[in-house]
C-alpha cells in the first residue's frame, strides 16, 4: 500500500493555531507564502512554531525576530531557510540576543535539546534527537499523482546527487522515464523534474543520464546520500529515507 509523503520528525506534532502578533518582520505574510509554497501542513506548522517562539519572547527585536521566523520555517519543511536558519543557530549558540528558550520553541526542543541538535545537524543535515537507530524511517517522498504525488508512474531506480542530501529518482521505464532531483533533510524536502529543454535544470538533467548511463539499465533501488545521515530506497510509487546501515 502507498504511504502518504511525510516526515517523521513530524509525527508526534500536537500544533496550536497561534495568532501572529503584529511586529516589524509581517509573520502573516510569511505565514501565507510558506503555505502557498509548502502547502497547509507546512504552513500549520510554522505558525505554530513561531508562535511558541515568540510567546518566549515576546518583545523581540527585529534581528531576533528574523532569526526565529528563519528556524520556525525551516522547521516547519521550507528547506530553502536551511543555511540561513543554521547560521542563525550557530550565532545563537555562541551567545547572541536570541533567547536559547524562544530558540528552542522555533524548533520544537527543549532547551536542553537545542546544543545537541546543532551538533547533530554539523554531522549529517539528518540529524534529529530521537532518529538515529540504524534503519530508521525518515521520511516518506513521492506518491501517485493521481491521489497525492507527483508521479504518474512508480520509481524504479535511485542515485546519489552530487550535492549534499541530494538524489537523481527515475520513474518509469522507456519512452515514459523521468528524472526528479530529490534535495532533503530532516525537516523537509524539494522534488523537482529534470527535462532537458528547462534552461535551471538543464545540466542537471544532462548529468544525471551520464550517471544513469554509466549505472547501467537498471540501478540499484537505493543510493548512500552525498553526505552522511541517510539512504533511499524505492518501493512503490514513494521513495523512502532511512537511517543509515540498516536501511530496508
Amino acid at each position: 500500500m502507498t504511504q502518504r509523503p511525510r516526515h517523521l520528525v513530524n509525527e508526534s506534532l500536537e500544533l496550536t493555531d497561534e495568532a501572529l502578533p503584529a511586529t516589524t518582520v509581517d509573520l502573516a505574510l510569511s505565514a501565507t507564502r510558506i503555505q502557498e509554497r509548502h502547502g497547509s501542513a507546512a504552513g500549520a506548522r510554522y505558525r505554530h512554531f513561531i508562535g511558541r517562539a515568540l510567546a518566549a519572547q515576546p518583545f523581540a527585536g527585529r534581528d531576533d525576530l528574523l532569526t526565529l521566523a528563519a528556524l520556525a520555517a525551516w522547521r516547519s519543511g521550507a528547506l530553502a531557510f536551511r543555511t540561513d536558519a543554521l547560521r542563525r543557530l550557530d550565532l545563537a549558540l555562541a551567545g547572541g540576543s536570541t533567547p536559547l528558550s524562544a530558540v528552542a520553541a522555533a524548533l520544537g526542543l527543549g532547551e536542553g535539546g537545542v546544543a545537541p541538535f546543532a551538533q547533530l545537524q554539523r554531522d549529517s543535515r539528518f540529524g534529529w534527537p530521537g532518529l538515529h537507530a540504524p534503519g530508521e524511517l525518515l521520511a516518506v517522498i513521492g506518491g501517485f499523482r493521481g491521489l497525492y504525488g507527483p508521479w504518474l508512474a512508480p520509481p524504479v531506480a535511485a542515485l546519489a546527487g552530487e550535492r549534499p542530501g541530494t538524489f537523481l529518482i527515475r520513474t518509469g521505464t522507456a519512452a515514459s522515464a523521468e528524472d526528479w532531483l530529490l534535495t532533503a533533510d530532516v525537516f523537509g524536502h524539494t522534488l523537482v523534474r529534470l527535462a532537458v529543454d528547462e534552461t535551471e535544470h538543464g545540466s542537471v538533467a544532462a548529468e544525471a543520464e551520464t550517471r544513469w548511463s554509466a549505472a547501467g539499465d537498471t540501478a540499484p533501488g537505493l543510493a548512500e546520500a552525498g553526505v552522511a545521515g541517510a539512504v533511499l530506497t524505492v518501493r512503490a510509487y514513494t521513495a523512502q529515507l532511512w537511517t543509515p546501515e540498516a536501511a530496508r
